[in-house]
This record gives structure tokens, sequence and C-alpha cells, in this order.
């Protein structure tokens, strides 16, 4: 009994004394500098989002750190994510904006995903996503059955990209015929290539980016609405039909379902693993406090920036938990329709 009693006493020592060392100083960000990695080029909106949140946050973080924006665009975000995983300080001075598809980049496999997103301390994010298929308006593809009929050229980013994983999965799947021309850097150089006429349109174009950068695309009709890639439908477009509608089975339902499911966390951000609980709690605070923030609000408003159903870093746990709980089978089915621009190795 005596030596049980010893042994209780040494856990309790070292729980303590790990205890004491995850607490942090409430003026521990005092003087630091925050540089929040965009997995984006400049302008973009993951680039427009971020720079609209250290704005507030900071006035909610204990001791009003520096924060500034440092934009690492390459491979649809993945170059991004995979310094936050490998390179990043853990002390909180460094995190991440990255896209969506990082939940289950190396869930379905994706080339180059070196990082596993269970073990990223999400802080939260911005909104969540609809992302819409469009085509240009002098082209011939006015609704999504004409997809279904003959190529469409589409551009894309990096292998995790909605506007790559997307189509290929939706050509798989259910018959699309979406061919992706990829390497282009953001959004944005999608978009003038569109203008151009080098593309006919984009497989994935979030709403809340549209409408930040290329307004006119649907003021002044430009552009026809051909699908809404997420798992609701957006107010703005109750007559275009949603991706799951296309679902001609349950199983082909469950794929779309698992690989839409990340435009639920829209604009993420997240601390490399092993950050320390107390660094954690204290972004995370600020970040529920900045979206909440009447000045923020109004001026994603004025900006014309959608702020649709923001995330807790609970929540976004939470989601990327439940994603890896699908079936093995469901999940091979979805890696494998994705093709090897998001499947693979090296």
């Amino acid at each position: 009994m005596f030596t049980s009693l010893i042994a209780g006493l040494v856990v309790a020592v070292v729980a303590s004394g790990a205890a004491t060392a995850q607490t942090i100083p409430p003026d521990y960000f005092r003087g630091k500098t925050i540089n929040i990695v965009v997995g984006s080029g400049t302008g973009d909106g993951y680039d427009l989002y971020s720079r609209m949140l250290v704005q507030y946050m900071s006035r909610h973080i204990p001791g009003n750190p520096r924060m500034i924006v440092q934009n690492m665009p390459g491979a649809g975000t993945l170059r991004a994510t995979n310094y936050i995983w490998e390179v990043a300080p853990k002390d909180g001075t460094h995190f991440g904006s990255v896209g969506g598809g990082t939940a289950t980049a190396s869930l379905l496999d994706a080339r180059n995903a070196r990082f596993d997103a269970r073990r990223f301390q999400w802080i939260g994010s911005m909104n969540s996503e609809v992302g819409l298929v469009l085509s240009w308006g002098s082209t011939p593809f006015k609704t999504i059955q004409d997809v279904m009929k003959r190529e469409f050229i589409v551009g894309g980013g990096g292998p995790t990209s909605g506007n790559v994983v997307f189509p290929l999965v939706l050509n798989q799947v259910v018959g699309t015929r979406f061919k992706v021309v990829g390497g282009y850097k953001g959004t944005g150089d999608i978009a003038l290539a569109i203008e151009r006429g080098e593309l006919q349109g984009t497989a994935s174009y979030h709403y809340s980016s549209i409408i930040g950068r290329n307004p006119d695309w649907l003021t002044k009709n430009q552009v026809n609405v051909l699908l809404q890639l997420s798992l609701r439908k957006h107010p703005e477009f109750p007559n275009v039909p949603l991706v799951a509608e296309l679902a001609q089975n349950e199983e082909q339902r469950a794929i779309i379902e698992l690989v839409f499911a990340r435009q639920e966390m829209g604009r993420p951000f997240m601390l490399p693993p092993d950050t320390p609980a107390g660094v954690v709690a204290i972004l995370r605070r600020a970040f529920d406090a900045a979206m909440r923030d009447p000045e923020l609000l109004a001026e994603a408003q004025k900006r014309k920036m959608d702020l649709n159903q923001p995330m807790s870093g609970d929540e976004i746990h939470a989601l990327i938990d439940r994603l890896y709980k699908w079936p093995p089978a469901i999940i091979e089915k979805a890696a494998q329709a994705a093709g090897p621009g998001a499947a693979g190795g090296g």
C-alpha cells in the first residue's frame, strides 16, 4: 500500500509539473509578432480574408501583438500547409491560412501531403464555403448537363485545390467531362485566364471570393452558374442544383458527401501540432472574439466578404474526426475518383 501511495504521489507531482509547464503568462504575446502564413497569392480569397482578420484579432489577444500576413502560394495551399507542419515554430507566432482540402488531403492520399490534419491545432474558420461551377457567358455551357455531353476546359491550382479535386471526382463518379488545366497559382490567375478566353470556366470558385474579386460576373450575368459545390445551397442560388443531386445511387452520394464535406471549413486557420495548449486557447478565444467584433462584421459587409457560418476550432476538429471515420471502402473509392492529381505518392 505504501508503494502504491508513493507511486501515486510521483504521478501527481509529474502531472503538476506538466500542467505548470503548460501555463502561459497573461502577457505572453506582448512585443511578439504573429505571422499568418497564407497559402495563396496576394489578392486571392485566403489573402483578403486573412488581411481583414489581422486588423481585429490582435486587439483580442492579451498584449496586442503585431500580426502580419506572409504569402506562401503553391500547390493549392499545400506548400503553406507543409510549412506549418514541418518548419513553423510551435510557439503561437506562426499559423496557417489554408484551404479546406487540408482536412482530407492525407486521408485521400494527396501527393506531397506530408501531414495528418487531425494533429494540427485548429483555431477556427471564418466561414463555410459554397463553391460554384461557372462557365463564361459566351461558351455553350449553360447547365451542368452540358458538361455531361462535351469537354469543358477549366483552370486548376495544386493537387489539393478544390478546382482540381472536385472536377476529377465528378468525372469519375457521375460522368462529367471536365478537362483541368492545372498549375495556376490561385483563383485570381484562373479568373484572368477565363476573361482572356484561355479557359471556358472554372470547376470551383468560392462565392465569397467572387463577390469580393469579380462581382460583375454575377451582377452583370457574365457567367453561367452551373452547380453548387457544398452540402448546403447558398440562399443566393435557390434554383442552381446542388452537387449531391447528381448522385445516381447511395454509393455515389456517400463519395460526394465525403469529398465535399471539406467545404464546411471554408477559410480555416491552424497552428502547428504540439503547440502548447495555453497558447492555442488564447488564439482560439481571440479568433472567436474577432468573429463577433462589430467593426469586423461591418467591414465584411461593406467589402462584400461572406462570413456565412464560421466555425470554432473545436467544431473543425469534430468535422475532421468524423471524416476519418468513414468506411475504408468509401474512402478508397473517393481517393481513386480524385485521380493522380490528388492522390499518389511522392
